[in-house]
């Protein structure tokens, strides 16, 4: 980036094509976090320990949420409205839940479908 004058003694900015597009770049990258950070607003958040337990398959990710928020399996249960067992198969992959379940369970934690799907 280089500096230069107008004829009305105007301070002007003269940079390449490349470091314009990458400042472009730059902003369009900060309006999407922006926007993802708006979004957000009012979600949970996960601890890394309990992200890692999800990804590697030794926590169902609705356990992870579950614990994340501080529920147990009786409190989602009753704050979904499903039974406290439908929790606890769920998460020890005992059963494949219904939509309308992971619906009332996703909603209790503020979350969408995707987010507690193994």
């Amino acid at each position: 980036m280089n500096e230069a004058v107008n004829l009305k003694g105007d301070r002007l900015i003269v940079m390449t094509e490349e470091e314009y597009r990458t400042l472009v770049e730059d902003a369009g990258d900060m309006a999407l976090a922006e926007q993802a950070k708006i979004e957000a607003e009012g979600s949970p958040g996960m601890p890394s320990e309990l992200v890692i337990a999800s990804l590697d398959g030794q926590l169902h990710p609705l356990a992870a949420w579950r614990k994340s928020v501080g529920l147990t399996q009786a409190a989602l249960a009753a704050k979904a409205g499903v039974r406290p067992a439908s929790v606890s198969d769920i998460e020890s992959r005992k059963i494949d839940p219904r939509l309308s379940t992971l619906k009332a369970l996703a909603g209790a934690l503020n979350l969408g479908v995707e987010d507690i799907i193994d």
